[in-house]
């Protein structure tokens, strides 16, 4: 099974890409549609991100290891850690928090993309060759970095979890629980199924069953928009 997940990850992570810059799309054209609905742009720009991820992880099956790929996927952890924090304030609209709340959490979301943006930068990465070649965070990554990727790979999906249990028993809308709920899962199997049996951690296998998680995260971010359009009507 492994095997098989390896020898196909350089299409799947094509088709992955592929799903991302549709939503992109998708998220646009929701905004469009109602230029008020700051979760479809909030939720387009992080695709923005996921997509940028997905095509230098893809991009991995063609290029060779040297500057150009390790400049290219210097930008992945910073676009990470820059534009996660966007699920903070996604959390605050999906509630219709009041002007004044949500401009305390724009300020606090701000707060933590500088600090998201620093730790982006201040990520070591070294080569890492399973399916694609791609550099990935090292060991020599400094602490600091390795805390505020840590919290922003947990925190913002425990607030989507809580806050769409609410949504859930309030709206009946259950898309941002399951938002988080499948980011979390897929995380939790990365770090359980993604381990390399040989118990080598260059072949570890959680970077990649993860995305699964964040292309399910913005498809059900977009359903939780279309839901809300139905409850409106």
């Amino acid at each position: 099974m492994r095997q098989l997940i390896i020898s196909t990850m350089a299409p799947v992570l094509w088709i992955l890409t592929v799903f991302d810059g549709v939503f992109i799309f998708a998220m646009y054209k929701k905004h469009r549609e109602n230029p008020l609905d700051k979760i479809s742009l909030l939720t387009m720009i992080l695709c923005m991100g996921l997509f940028y991820d997905s095509l230098i992880l893809s991009l991995g099956a063609f290029l060779y290891f040297g500057p150009l790929l390790k400049i290219l996927s210097q930008f992945r952890f910073i676009f990470h850690c820059l534009l996660i924090p966007l699920l903070f304030p996604i959390c605050g609209y999906s509630l219709k928090l009041s002007k004044q709340k949500m401009k305390i959490v724009n300020v606090l979301t701000a707060a933590i993309m500088i600090i998201g943006l620093v730790s982006g930068i201040s990520v070591i990465t070294e080569e890492r060759l399973i399916g694609v070649r791609r550099y990935a965070q090292s060991d020599l990554t400094p602490a600091f970095a390795n805390t505020v990727i840590s919290f922003l790979d947990v925190v913002p999906v425990f607030f989507m979890i809580g806050i769409g249990i609410f949504l859930q028993i309030r709206k009946k809308n259950p898309n941002m629980f399951l938002s988080g709920f499948f980011m979390l899962l897929f995380t939790m199997l990365g770090i359980f199924l993604g381990k390399d049996p040989g118990g080598d951690r260059s072949k570890s296998l959680m970077f990649y069953i993860s995305m699964f998680g964040e292309a399910l995260m913005v498809y059900f971010l977009f359903r939780f928009v279309k839901r809300e359009e139905e409850l409106k009507d």
